[in-house]
């Protein structure tokens, strides 16, 4: 359940209404995930080896999901209009990213949009930008819409990852609690359990 907030709340980041709760919805999951998986896990290293594997999936699940969401819904609903790019932007951070400014050809006045884009862009290029007439989600160039169909079957690849690595941790800490739980209990080789034991003493005596 935990695993599928991340995808949902993916799935809903594009749309510019719906921000909010994408980010709660991947919050949640996140921290969900995290606690099941550290308080059913019993071995330190099995914590350890869980959360390493299951970072990867946590971060490309709903990072996928975003960008599956917003192509397919410019697939259903968006337009393509020529355009050239007349400006990029570029912001450094924890990785760099890409703003291109775009102005659609044929206008009578000058309309502008803007475009995520990469390092290969150039000014004066000229593109073909998709966009949804109701401003449902930011526009994008032709060619990342038509990668839809890729970043669908990353988004599925992930979550299914996610949910195999969490199940999987989770099933093999409470394996490890019950072999401890009997070891704990056992007090002698033949199976008889200390609390046995001391009842046939105190018997005896």
């Amino acid at each position: 359940m935990a695993a599928l907030l991340l995808l949902v709340g993916g799935v809903l980041g594009p749309l510019r209404w719906m921000l909010v709760p994408s980010i709660v919805l991947c919050l949640v999951g996140v921290v969900w995930l995290l606690v099941a998986v550290i308080s059913l896990s019993p071995s330190a290293v099995l914590r350890r080896v869980a959360l390493a594997l299951m970072f990867a999936p946590m971060i490309a699940t709903p990072l996928c999901a975003m960008q599956a969401s917003q192509a397919l819904v410019l697939q259903s609903r968006g337009v393509s209009r020529p355009a050239a790019v007349t400006r990029i932007e570029v912001h450094h951070g924890k990785s760099t990213t890409y703003d291109c400014t775009v102005r659609y050809d044929g206008s009578a006045t000058p309309v502008t949009d803007t475009v995520s884009c990469d390092a290969g862009d150039r000014v004066g290029e000229h593109v073909l930008v998709v966009r949804d007439p109701g401003g449902l989600v930011d526009p994008e160039f032709d060619w990342q819409v038509s990668a839809a169909r890729v970043d669908v079957v990353f988004a599925v690849m992930s979550e299914i990852a996610l949910m195999a690595i969490s199940v999987l941790a989770v099933a093999v800490g409470a394996v490890i609690h019950l072999v401890r739980r009997r070891r704990a209990g056992t007090g002698r080789p033949d199976g008889t359990d200390t609390q046995t034991l001391r009842l046939r003493r105190s018997a005896a005596s």
